[in-house]
């Protein structure tokens, strides 16, 4: 056999192996905002929260909402200036919805944690999901744009938001509620080879949707 040949081969065994690694890097199933994943509670097919016995919003008057994480999976010393450009609207994006339904409810917005203030908590990141598999947190962080590992995720049109939210006594700080969702009547779906805010807005204003109705009265 040509020494060329046995390179080649030995270059194909060695990248089935990396690829066997990288699926089993892959078994991580949550975002890494919440420090315990274990004792929530499934509410629905695609989300569980965790609450306090002690949870009363009615004696709470103000919120103070703090900035929004968007856990992209993209290390940020190889973010583009465009990626960069993305996680930052996304991040406004939902905040001011935040501000906008929260306010309807009744509740004052706050620039400062006081009494009778709660702060509100949240991430967005984006996730592979295993339809085939029955239980809820069967999912898979992925990185919050195209990549060599995410571009067939996309495609297949397995990728939803993650939004993730804690509420807290502004005082104390408890932590009072918790909860997590798959905002799974939503595709990311791409707009030729690149993820865009459109690709995201709809899944987004679900998932503001849903942060809304904590606050109702």
């Amino acid at each position: 056999m040509k020494i060329s040949t046995i390179f080649a081969v030995s270059l194909s065994v060695f990248a089935l192996l990396m690829s066997g690694c990288a699926s089993k890097s892959m078994d991580a199933k949550n975002s890494g905002f919440f420090k315990e994943y274990g004792s929530f509670e499934r509410s629905n097919s695609y989300a569980a929260q965790r609450v306090s016995k002690d949870f009363d919003m009615s004696k709470y008057k103000a919120v103070f909402i703090s900035p929004v994480l968007v856990i992209s999976a993209v290390p940020e010393a190889q973010q583009s200036a465009s990626q960069k450009k993305l996680y930052n609207e996304i991040a406004e994006y939902v905040m001011d919805g935040y501000k906008k339904e929260i306010a309807k409810s009744g509740y004052i917005l706050v620039d400062a944690k006081g009494a009778d203030t709660v702060v509100l908590e949240s991430a967005i990141s984006a996730v592979e999901v295993h339809f085939e598999d029955e239980k809820w947190n069967q999912f898979s962080p992925i990185a919050m744009d195209v990549t060599v590992n995410s571009y067939n995720s996309y495609i297949d049109e397995n990728v939803r938001i993650l939004g993730e939210q804690r509420i807290l006594d502004s005082v104390t700080p408890e932590t009072m509620f918790e909860s997590m969702e798959i905002i799974k009547d939503e595709k990311i779906l791409l707009n030729g080879e690149s993820l865009e805010f459109e690709n995201i807005k709809p899944a987004l204003d679900r998932w503001i949707e849903q942060v809304k109705n904590h606050f109702a009265r």
